[in-house]
């Protein structure tokens, strides 16, 4: 199988790139300027103002930074170069989905490098040309690498831009990093207590259909509960999850074996160490972004102390995360968005699917 030049280019910067890889990190927020119609504000909105009429511009995005425009041919040549990429051609709401995200991606971009420029931060050449040639050396020789510059439709000086600004971002990302404060001896005590308890637990899922209307959704949180009534009239909850459940370890009953603090995520795991009792089921269908959870609690135990270290290593992370996110809603609350409703017509505020 062939590799394009811009795979390797996403193989590289998978960890810090502003598009999907980051669709659980950077969940952003904004407030408003003075000439917003519907201006929306809080944790994870945008601002939106005034819509464009202009048919040849798609999105206009104001901050101190100055004033970026995306136009509409640029805007439908990259949906449709993306949406025949992912097969998502003929696909309603995923194609509804996809513009949402590139008018996203293209405010955030254009945040990180008004911030970047702020700050002096840009690639240095060195680590640019250090990137290029580790890309090259994907393909076996240069005829063969310039095949498939051309086949991605571009040029060495083009992407030599876009590795710059994957640096960039990387670079920015990174500054928010630092910010995170380091964990004292309390916190890093108080995690090791934590983990020094496992439960095991056994569950039912049911995953709501990609892209799921709200009807959908209500369909299968009714299906869970359901379910639940059946478990409550008697029903063996391991015969309900062989029967009904659609994760990996419905056949197995649900048996998800013994988990600690932050091995699950948390909407789950708060409700599974809630339980009290080994038999004891959740009242209610426990949401998470995987579907909705009908969760048994079948043991608990103590767990050996978490090495001093890993604890540290862990809530560094978290704050880390956190300190990235903060300054990405920092960003985004500069940021007025107009749109064209006759050429992405999306909803910035929709909730994430």
């Amino acid at each position: 199988m062939s590799a394009t030049v811009l795979s390797c280019v996403r193989s590289f910067f998978a960890p810090v790139r502003l598009g999907a890889a980051l669709g659980s990190l950077l969940l952003l927020a904004a407030c408003g300027g003075g000439d917003e119609t519907s201006a929306q504000t809080g944790e994870g909105q945008y601002v939106v103002g005034e819509p464009l009429s202009d048919p040849a511009i798609a999105v206009v995005v104001r901050s101190d930074f100055g004033t970026d425009t995306l136009g509409t041919s640029a805007f439908e040549e990259i949906t449709l170069r993306m949406a025949t990429q992912y097969g998502l051609l003929g696909e309603a709401d995923a194609m509804q989905r996809l513009r949402r995200d590139i008018v996203r991606e293209f405010v955030l971009r254009r945040m990180i490098f008004g911030e970047a420029r702020q700050l002096g931060i840009a690639a240095a050449a060195e680590d640019v040309e250090r990137q290029m040639q580790q890309i090259k050396m994907q393909f076996p020789d240069e005829e063969t690498f310039q095949q498939a510059l051309a086949g991605d439709n571009l040029d060495e000086e083009e992407l030599r831009r876009r590795i710059a600004d994957d640096l960039t971002e990387q670079a920015l990302i990174a500054r928010f990093a630092e910010s995170a404060e380091e964990p004292d001896a309390e916190a890093i005590e108080e995690l090791r207590r934590e983990r020094a308890e496992e439960v095991r637990a056994s569950h039912i899922l049911f995953i709501p259909p990609p892209g799921a209307t709200d009807a959908q959704q209500d369909s299968t949180l009714r299906q869970a509960e359901a379910v639940l009534d059946s478990i409550r009239a008697g029903a063996d909850f391991a015969e309900m999850a062989r029967r009904h459940s659609q994760g990996p370890s419905g056949p197995g009953g649900g048996d998800l074996g013994f988990f600690g603090r932050g091995d699950m995520v948390e909407p789950f795991e708060e409700a599974a160490y809630a339980l009290s009792d080994s038999g004891d089921v959740t009242r209610e269908p426990v949401e998470s972004r995987f579907g909705q959870h009908l969760i048994q609690l079948t043991g608990r135990r103590a767990a050996a102390p978490m090495d001093s270290s890993l604890a540290r290593q862990r809530i560094l992370r978290e704050r880390q995360r956190d300190a990235v996110e903060a300054g990405i809603d920092r960003l985004r609350a500069g940021a007025t968005v107009h749109i064209n409703p006759n050429v992405a017509d999306v909803d910035l505020n929709a909730a994430e699917e």
